[in-house]
């Protein structure tokens, strides 16, 4: 229709009618990008929000699984002191509990983070969505590390090695039966927890000779008090991360309409 407008007033050269056409060409093309533009921008922003979400549901679940993780170290550090205590002499410890605590001391108990959704964004360019430049800073920061894979989270003692050679099969197989970890799904993934209390229904002759065995020998001590300090360590870095990851999710919360 315009063409055939513009080249029927070309023909009669009436310019002023010519201009006009070319005017609502312009303006209609103008017009057209403009709502194109507006389109997009309302489904980037839209597109934002919601990873948004996902990015605050993944920092919830990474709370969930340190939380997970800090409790189940609090159990291990509690068996690993009474052992402590019995290699001490302090706070009369049986037999017994000398070696389930020897045992529960080398336990260890898996912890995962939730990247997807920040994965997904740096893959497809998707971060770009998200314009608050505070916001993306924190999340780039947040993510910079993956704190399940950092050497001093993953770092293992030789304490496990140590103490599972040396005690009795019979004395392991018993304590895995009767106070071993308990699953459960959590966060998308699994943790577990450890029995607070442990009894076991071995002969005391079987316990009594584990427990001198145990004492005997000369880097007990050295490997268990080693055990603690990387366990602690361990939890000091849990903390400091729930620590960052409370304040982001503090900042998108800020951030919601």
């Amino acid at each position: 229709m315009i063409l055939r407008s513009v080249t029927k007033h070309v023909k009669d050269q009436n310019w002023f009618a010519v201009f006009l056409d070319l005017l609502i060409v312009v303006v209609g093309v103008f017009i057209g990008i403009e709502v194109s533009n507006w389109n997009e921008q309302i489904a980037g922003k839209k597109q934002a929000q919601v990873l948004i979400k996902r990015v605050y549901e993944d920092l919830n679940n990474d709370i969930l699984s340190m939380t997970a993780e800090l409790e189940y170290q609090a159990v291990v550090r509690k068996y690993a002191m009474t052992a402590v205590d019995a290699l001490n002499g302090e706070n009369t410890v049986s037999d017994e509990q000398f070696v389930i605590g020897a045992y529960q001391a080398s336990q260890i108990n898996g912890v995962w983070s939730n990247r997807a959704t920040y994965n997904e964004m740096l893959s497809t360019g998707q971060i770009n969505l998200i314009k608050d430049e505070q916001l993306k800073g924190m999340i780039f920061g947040y993510y910079a590390l993956d704190f399940a894979s950092i050497p001093l989270i993953t770092k293992m003692a030789p304490y496990r090695e140590f103490i599972r050679g040396h005690m009795p099969v019979v004395i392991q197989d018993a304590i895995k039966a009767q106070c071993g970890d308990v699953t459960f799904k959590l966060a998308n993934s699994f943790t577990a927890t450890l029995p607070p209390t442990c009894d076991l229904d071995l002969a005391d002759e079987v316990l009594s000779e584990a427990a001198d065995l145990l004492r005997s020998l000369p880097e007990m001590k050295f490997n268990l008090n080693f055990q603690i300090a990387v366990n602690d360590a361990k939890v000091i870095n849990f903390q400091f991360y729930i620590k960052e990851c409370k304040n982001l999710l503090a900042v998108i919360k800020a951030h919601q309409p």
